[in-house]
């Protein structure tokens, strides 16, 4: 099926979430302040439908990998990535915190059945990849994948990116859901 962007392509319900934050809608063009320096900050702007329709591109480019099939295809509801693709339509949301919450508690991205939610700091990625290598990581969870920290096959959604050319992008610490992981700015720049 498609990738949709609720605000964008769309207006689609947000699934709750337990926790401080919560899936919202992105606005087609999204501004924001990025610190250079202590002195220094610009104003950038976003295309989001283009930044996302890149980023799709390379996770369907994954979907085309015999690696990256098999390993789906051996999680818990024993799809190919392709499979898990092909049934229905993604949903992205932006991520934000709930009220009383700073940006501090943002995961990296949430999956919440076929939505996936990702931090707004991910505007500011100019490495496509690695937004792509977190959608992998976050459909290995609609695969089957679980999100139980504790659990023995905890580290499934992550070791995806190992069969799935996003090697560069693995990290052996995360496990279920880690809510605190945060995004590596491009360069020396933060989103303000």
């Amino acid at each position: 099926m498609a990738l949709q962007i609720n605000g964008v392509t769309g207006t689609f319900d947000v699934p709750r979430v337990v926790g401080s934050y919560l899936f919202t809608s992105y606005e087609r063009t999204m501004k924001f302040r990025v610190i250079v320096s202590e002195k220094v900050s610009q104003e950038k702007t976003v295309n989001v439908q283009s930044k996302f329709e890149a980023v799709w591109r390379l996770v369907e480019e994954k979907a085309k990998r015999k690696p990256c099939n098999e390993y789906f295809a051996k999680l818990a509801r024993k799809k190919t990535l392709k499979e898990v693709l092909d049934e229905a339509d993604i949903i992205l949301h932006l991520l934000q915190p709930k009220p009383k919450f700073g940006p501090e508690v943002l995961p990296l991205a949430n999956a919440a059945g076929r939505d996936i939610g990702l931090n707004p700091a991910f505007l500011n990625e100019e490495d496509n990849q690695a937004i792509a290598c977190t959608l992998v990581h976050e459909l290995a969870h609609i695969a089957g994948a679980t999100t139980n920290p504790n659990a023995k096959d905890a580290h499934a959604a992550e070791l995806a990116l190992t069969s799935c050319k996003c090697t560069s992008f693995y990290d052996k610490d995360i496990v279920g859901i880690n809510n605190r992981f945060q995004i590596k700015p491009s360069a020396t720049s933060r989103v303000a």
